[in-house]
């Protein structure tokens, strides 16, 4: 009799405490999908502001006004986004990643999550490190537009003005900003036909190593200069309004750069060196009313990083996105720890109590 007791005792302890941690499961389970829950609320919610500048900078979403665009007929609207810098791994143009949310017949959205790089965007702050284009599946694009940070849920609109393509003359692109960061509009370049386009200079780069660049890229290992283009470098200078001996300066950083990562001998540097000192020395300096420069000068110029330095961009700056985000992540896995505590214990109890009852039934057998 008493073995068919213990027998009875130790089923429905094991069927209480499977019960028990059944629940428990369960418990920790809802727990994670109302804390999912509460967040696709709140990324919900970003939408419905999106252009309020109190959401600027809220969230993982930037937006796209594709009526300010008149785009007609598509079925896809993409996100590309890129460091400026051509730094670091991003999605590719128009793929799966670059699929952009309808939040409505003229508004767009593109969750930055998809580019692997939110974090770094968001601690970016007001760093213009990024570039962003928003095209359609029928050909049409906007110009690169310069992205900071603190872009993190404003709107982009196309403001209706065209720029030369950069790279291919023979197309122009639609200009585009943000509604609420003026300073990240249009991105700053010198074109394939030598005119001055953009309005914002991503972060690493000034209208002197624009120019320097310019140069660098016209004038061949051997020291041949392409005349076609840089025969175009006091018109660039006047319009840039900088300093020859300035732009001289960033050449010959630039050019040891080069030869200290290897990827240029000095005898390619010191060609290339010696064809844009010629080049530069018989320009006009447009910061000091037009004097002719002096050659010496321009031959003896010290070797000068006109940019920012962007190094430990990551860490600089942080946006309230990102203590939101950190903030979510930490509250997830805060019911994941929970849940798993929660089980081990149920589980050890459960043991315990089949052990007890074994003892009993053995004890009393003997």
């Amino acid at each position: 009799m008493f073995k068919k007791v213990m027998s009875l005792a130790l089923a429905s302890t094991l069927v209480l405490s499977a019960g028990a941690f059944a629940a428990s499961a369960a418990e920790a389970e809802d727990a994670v999908a109302a804390n999912d829950e509460s967040a696709v609320a709140a990324d919900d919610s970003s939408a419905v502001a999106a252009g309020d500048e109190s959401q600027v900078g809220a969230g993982t979403k930037i937006y796209f006004d594709v009526k300010s665009a008149g785009w007609k007929n598509f079925s896809k609207i993409y996100c590309h986004v890129w460091r400026a810098d051509g730094t670091g791994k991003w999605p590719s143009w128009q793929t799966k990643k670059e699929v952009c949310k309808k939040e409505s017949d003229d508004l767009y959205s593109y969750d930055i999550t998809k580019t692997g790089n939110a974090e770094e965007i968001q601690n970016a702050g007001s760093k213009n490190l990024y570039c962003v284009i928003f095209s359609a599946d029928t050909q049409v694009q906007i110009y690169n537009t310069i992205m900071n940070g603190n872009c993190i849920g404003d709107t982009v609109y196309v403001t209706g003005n065209k720029i030369e393509n950069p790279k291919d003359s023979s197309k122009t692109d639609t200009e585009a900003a943000w509604k609420n960061h003026p300073e990240c509009g249009p991105q700053k370049v010198i074109t394939s036909t030598s005119k001055v386009v953009g309005t914002a200079l991503a972060d690493g780069t000034t209208d002197v190593t624009l120019l320097a660049d310019y140069l660098l890229d016209y004038v061949s290992d051997d020291g041949t200069a392409d005349t076609s283009k840089t025969d175009k470098t006091q018109d660039l200078i006047n319009q840039l309004k900088i300093s020859p001996l300035a732009v001289m300066s960033n050449v010959n950083f630039k050019l040891e750069g080069f030869v200290k990562e290897e990827t240029m001998t000095q005898d390619v540097a010191n060609k290339k060196k010696a064809t844009i000192e010629g080049i530069l020395g018989k320009c006009t300096d447009p910061t000091k009313g037009g004097e002719k420069v002096n050659q010496d000068e321009i031959n003896n110029a010290e070797a000068t990083n006109d940019a920012a330095d962007t190094s430990g961009s990551s860490n600089d700056g942080s946006s309230n996105s990102g203590s939101s985000s950190n903030g979510s992540s930490s509250g997830s896995n805060s019911v994941q720890s929970g849940q798993e505590t929660t089980i081990f214990f149920v589980f050890a109890g459960v043991m315990v109590a089949a052990a007890g009852v074994f003892f009993l039934v053995r004890r009393r057998e003997n």
